[in-house]
């Protein structure tokens, strides 16, 4: 236990040493060796130290919180390379050497004293920018400081300083200015230095009165241009940035339909090679034994025959599924699309006629070829025209046409049936969405992934009640 409580007084005793040892280390380079370099450091030519007067205004300065935005600079005028604006050398220690304690590394983050007082030489200017400064420089930080003057009427008394404000706190007009120009009007004061023969001592500065009214008249328009420009650049910003976050909506959006698709794709093409491989082969055998039966009893229309027609409907679904797996347009070959259209119609155009249905054909004489397999531009109408089938009762019509418009083929299907509601058509596309009691829900899917991955577009309207109308747009082969 002792020699636990000795380690840790140790460790103690360590931590003070190296304590006291940067301690003394920052005191040395940064008090001990600045006071040594600058202790001999002689003052500029034309400094002189401060009168009493001077150093209650110092006093005031750092009491009010001053030090913290200007620099005080204390050097004299004349040593500015240009003696009326107070511009020249940034300030030096020599500056600061009847400082006591010196302002020496004082933070600047407003204008320069010595600077702003040969800009602005009147003293009301000074002492009213002291009392309200925003009046006189709109924008201003500076806090006021009313509580230096003392707001009364009548005559000053003796040792008071009068500093003249309008209403509005500015600083009053000078007399020469009265006949000048109507108060708050614009005008410009120049001041020209005098010189003496030697052009070396300043004896005098003439004040000159301008008033340039196609100036300020132009700087007006030249700040409601700007205003008006900002606003319109503004709005154009805002424009730019509301289409580009609505169009990158849109592009995610799609995107995540598309990895939606995607994954149903993957579960697809796992049920498409289940099915193909448990249910070909069994279908095969089915489909022949009862095509031997129906050959061996003669039976054209019955049990065997249903048999046979149920067995290739089960083939259709498995090659449907096949067809959705993989991707429908890989192969490189192109279709006649007016061959592909009188096909499908030749197919399904018997069903309609043996319901007492409307069936209506128009196409054109030369429809071009579109770059895809025929196969699969028939599964795409096959499926329509079974989707139009199915919604049509006896009486109503079904209408195909088709025509072409420039290097765009234009197909249209349209029937009077039953219609779809609002509440399905949104579905219509998605994949396993169908209300048929013995349908797959991959028709409409598998015709839309056809067509879009050639380039081409499908729509469907449709209203309860009203019939469907769909139509395709399928880019053709241009020659060359």
């Amino acid at each position: 236990m002792s020699m636990g409580v000795g380690k840790y007084e140790m460790d103690e005793l360590r931590l003070v040493v190296g304590t006291m040892v940067i301690l003394s280390v920052a005191t040395a380079l940064l008090v001990v060796m600045p006071y040594l370099l600058l202790k001999d450091t002689k003052p500029p030519a034309k400094l002189a130290p401060y009168t009493d007067t001077q150093l209650i205004g110092r006093q005031s300065y750092i009491a009010n919180g001053c030090v913290y935005c200007h620099s005080q600079q204390p050097r004299d005028i004349a040593q500015a390379p240009d003696a009326l604006r107070g511009w020249g050398r940034a300030s030096v220690a020599a500056d600061y050497a009847y400082d006591t304690p010196h302002l020496l590394g004082t933070m600047r983050t407003g204008p320069d004293l010595l600077n702003i007082g040969a800009r602005q030489p009147s003293r009301d200017w000074h002492l009213g920018h002291l009392y309200a400064p925003r009046a006189y420089t709109p924008g201003s930080i500076m806090p006021p400081y009313p509580y230096l003057f003392e707001v009364r009427e009548g005559e000053a008394r003796a040792g008071e300083v009068v500093v003249n404000l309008d209403e509005d706190g500015h600083e009053a007009p000078k007399a020469e200015h009265q006949g000048l120009v109507a108060h708050n009007s614009g005008y410009v004061e120049d001041y020209l230095p005098v010189f003496d023969e030697r052009r070396r001592d300043l004896i005098g500065v003439i004040e000159v009165y301008r008033q340039p009214e196609a100036l300020f008249i132009a700087i007006r328009e030249g700040q409601r241009r700007i205003w008006l420009g900002a606003a319109g650049g503004g709005l154009f910003l805002f424009t730019v940035l509301v289409w580009f976050v609505l169009r990158t909506e849109r592009a995610l959006k799609l995107q995540q339909q598309r990895l939606v698709e995607a994954e149903t794709l993957a579960i697809v093409g796992e049920l498409s090679a289940a099915v193909a491989h448990s249910i070909r082969n069994p279908l095969v055998s089915i489909r022949t034994s009862a095509e031997l039966q129906r050959e061996i009893t003669g039976d054209e229309g019955g049990v065997n025959s249903e048999i046979m027609r149920n067995v290739d409907r089960i083939e259709h679904l498995v090659r449907t599924l096949l067809t959705y797996a993989g991707d429908p347009t890989e192969r490189q070959a192109s279709a006649d699309m007016g061959d592909v259209l009188r096909e499908a119609w030749r197919r399904f155009e018997p069903e309609l006629r043996a319901h007492g249905k409307q069936p209506s054909l128009d196409l054109a004489a030369d429809l071009g070829q579109v770059a895809a397999d025929p196969v699969v531009l028939a599964q795409v109408f096959n499926s329509l025209l079974a989707n139009a089938v199915e919604a049509t009762r006896p009486g109503d019509s079904v209408a195909l046409s088709a025509q072409r418009q420039g290097t765009q083929l234009r197909v249209e299907l349209s029937d009077s049936g039953a219609g779809i509601a609002p509440a399905q058509l949104q579905n219509i596309f998605k994949p396993f969405f169908t209300t048929k009691p013995r349908g797959m829900g991959l028709g409409l899917p598998l015709a839309r992934r056809i067509v879009l991955r050639l380039g081409g577009q499908i729509q469907i309207d449709s209203r309860a009640g009203r019939g469907t109308v769909v139509r395709l747009q399928l880019p053709l082969i241009t020659p060359g």
